[in-house]
């Protein structure tokens, strides 16, 4: 066995998310377990349809992450770690517990909010507990890298996150955090160090362009993923995460998909890593309440009739 990747829940699988499970012949590990939705898209609230599907993929997180191993945590935000909300915490319990440096490179909301409130919660139900930044470990076989912190996005504005590499069997796989695209080159680097087998790697914030997403950004954002496929050449590229909140995101990521093409790189989203349909809720969100009305409208005018 080399490294089992299993996506379990995505924004293409109908949430804000970006929880994966990783496993190798020593390990079992699950990575940011937690789920969120957009509390605001459209000036709407979450859908009926959107809330269902947190609950049931909740359950989900909360399966893989009992049977790890080990669990990670990249950074303090709400779709990446869990206070006990939608998660239970008893997911934490016996376990090694690797996470993002709670005091250095990170910003004011998650060092003296977010991050004490998380390890407040967990201390004392892991086993053990490690700073990801910079530092590998090795389980038998398993070798477990993280990159230095990087901006998550354009600035440190909303802090910084470390990425993930695992190992195993003459396999790679990395695992990009919260980049948004990446529009740096620091944040691409860590990537290009080994060639891995396996990307998987949230995407521009493209719904945002224009507003907290400068154009700039989406054009250095994709000359760094053509990098990515030319120079790390995976054979498989997953883009998923923010850039699955844009209806459009094909078109915009156009030229990545045409130079994937020419190296035999095969892009995908999470939920086709898993053979499916991407379900894009929260950007659907408009037509789940247009499709509700219409459906309630329907109704009533039959009751009328009869």
């Amino acid at each position: 066995m080399g490294i089992y990747v299993k996506p379990i829940a995505f924004d293409s699988l109908g949430v804000r998310s970006m929880c994966i499970e990783v496993e190798t012949d020593d390990l079992r590990m699950v990575i940011d377990p937690s789920v969120a939705l957009g509390p605001r898209r459209y000036g709407l609230r979450p859908h009926r349809v959107e809330r269902e599907r947190l609950k049931e993929l909740a359950l989900k997180v909360e399966e893989a992450a009992r049977d790890a191993d080990l669990l990670i945590v990249t950074h303090y935000h709400y779709d990446h770690h869990d206070t006990g909300k939608k998660i239970s915490v008893e997911i934490y319990d016996g376990k090694i517990l690797i996470i993002k440096d709670p005091e250095n490179n990170i910003n004011p909301s998650q060092r003296f909010v977010r991050a004490p409130r998380f390890l407040k919660t967990v201390r004392d139900r892991v086993r053990e507990l490690h700073v990801g930044d910079g530092n590998e470990f090795k389980f038998g076989g398993t070798l477990i890298k993280f990159s230095k912190p990087v901006f998550h996005g354009i600035n440190d504005k909303l802090g910084y996150v470390i990425e993930v590499l695992v190992s195993h069997g003459g396999e790679t796989f990395i695992y990009s955090s919260d980049v948004e695209g990446p529009p740096h080159k620091d944040q691409l680097e860590f990537m290009l160090v080994e060639e891995p087998d396996l990307v998987v790697v949230d995407g521009p914030l493209t719904y945002m362009l224009g507003r907290r997403f400068p154009e700039e950004m989406l054009e250095n954002s994709l000359a760094n993923l053509m990098k990515l496929v030319r120079e790390a050449r995976p054979r498989k590229l997953v883009l998923d995460h923010h850039l699955l909140r844009d209806l459009n995101y094909r078109e915009h990521l156009a030229p990545v998909y045409e130079i994937a093409g020419d190296y035999g790189v095969k892009v995908l989203t999470a939920a086709e890593l898993l053979g499916v349909e991407p379900l894009l809720l929260e950007a659907r969100r408009k037509e789940l309440y247009e499709r509700e009305r219409a459906e309630e409208a329907e109704g009533e005018a039959k009751e009328g009739e009869e």
